[in-house]
């Protein structure tokens, strides 16, 4: 059963700024155990998430205060807002729940919060949206401790342990040490039902730690790839798998990878923060914006204002903001929309630059 907010074990030491980066080259971990972070976007899609419940042919659970519909999106939402995995905290809900089925679902406490072994029920929460906010609240703090700023009204209790993976909660969030094994056989199952592939426990395996200077660009034309050519060549499924959720790219280079302006332009921003962490954004002359994020700090070489031309070393990447584990963010947007950079990537390493306002603005998510 739950330990919940209110465990007498011991909290850990969850150090996040006094954390030195990883030299250049090092790939570094996505999880300390093996298993997925706690914080992070979510894998799976409110549709998924829907088709996979229907798929089960359980219907509408009765203790459940709201539609079962509207509660797998209440899991996408909060968990976007807290940068809490919400299709792994709606696994974990299914788990705790008997699938919605227990006395606790009825007090809308769908996590087991305060459920100590032996007891009849946990703390009750004055709606659904609460009890799914306390949850995803609740995760967060045992990732990033219990001052960490939350997007919503602090409604969950104070951990009383942490875990920054889903299995770290194994014996802190849950005493049964296998919580890790029945929470990973719900979420596969939805999974398995959308078609999609576990999360490696390091998606970076398949990228060989080298020295961070001294390949070549690729450039062509007025276009180049926002990071050395040899990163392509060897790892090209990493420049074409679908983004999770919108039209942007995700790209695993090892902390202290040089990134590259694409094309010419003037930079417009250089966030340090949020969801972006450290970053550069610039207008390139072709009318289209480009973002880069979750760079290291205290690299960023250039300045709102400043003119950039194709090839111009930006920043180098981490895994600062949102991010489970070093890699580049890379935005497009054009003409309003976010454009998908796959094509862009492919064209430009193939010596056939392909316009901004050309690429799809859709179907390049997962």
């Amino acid at each position: 059963m739950t330990i919940g907010g209110f465990t007498s074990l011991p909290i850990l030491a969850v150090g996040i700024s006094g954390i030195s980066p990883p030299a250049c080259g090092e790939l570094g971990e996505v999880a300390d155990d093996g298993t997925p972070s706690i914080l992070g976007p979510s894998t799976l899609t409110v549709s998924d998430l829907r088709a996979w419940w229907t798929s089960t042919g359980r219907g509408q659970p009765s203790n459940l205060g709201i539609a079962i519909e509207d509660l797998i999106a209440l899991y996408a939402t909060e968990g976007d807002a807290e940068g809490v995995r919400g299709d792994m905290a709606l696994a974990q809900a299914v788990l705790e729940t008997g699938h919605f089925t227990n006395s606790d679902t009825a007090i809308n406490n769908f996590a087991g919060i305060a459920h100590y072994d032996g007891a009849a029920s946990g703390s009750a929460f004055r709606d659904p949206i609460i009890g799914v906010r306390a949850q995803i609240q609740l995760l967060k703090k045992y990732a990033l401790g219990n001052d960490t700023p939350l997007a919503n009204p602090n409604v969950a209790p104070r951990a009383g342990a942490s875990a920054t993976t889903w299995g770290g909660l194994a014996g802190t969030w849950a005493s049964a040490t296998t919580y890790w094994t029945s929470l990973n056989s719900v979420y596969g199952a939805m999974l398995t039902h959308a078609g999609a592939m576990p999360d490696p426990a390091d998606p970076f395996a398949s990228l060989t730690s080298l020295p961070c200077g001294g390949g070549d660009l690729a450039v062509s034309g007025d276009y180049a790839l926002p990071v050395e050519r040899r990163w392509y060549d060897e790892n090209p499924r990493w420049f074409t798998k679908p983004h999770h959720d919108y039209p942007a790219a995700d790209v695993p280079v090892p902390v202290g990878t040089p990134l590259y302006a694409v094309t010419n332009g003037v930079v417009v921003g250089t966030p340090t923060s949020g969801r972006c962490g450290v970053g550069v954004i610039f207008n390139g002359d072709d009318r289209a914006q480009y973002t880069y994020c979750h760079g290291q700090p205290g690299t960023q070489a250039v300045a709102i204002g400043d003119r950039v031309t194709v090839g111009q070393h930006l920043l180098d990447s981490a895994s600062t903001g949102n991010s489970t584990g070093p890699h580049l963010h890379f935005g497009i947007r054009t003409d309003g929309a976010q454009r998908c950079p796959q094509p862009f990537f492919v064209a430009i390493a193939n010596g056939q630059p392909l316009a901004p306002q050309g690429l799809p603005a859709a179907g390049c998510t997962s």
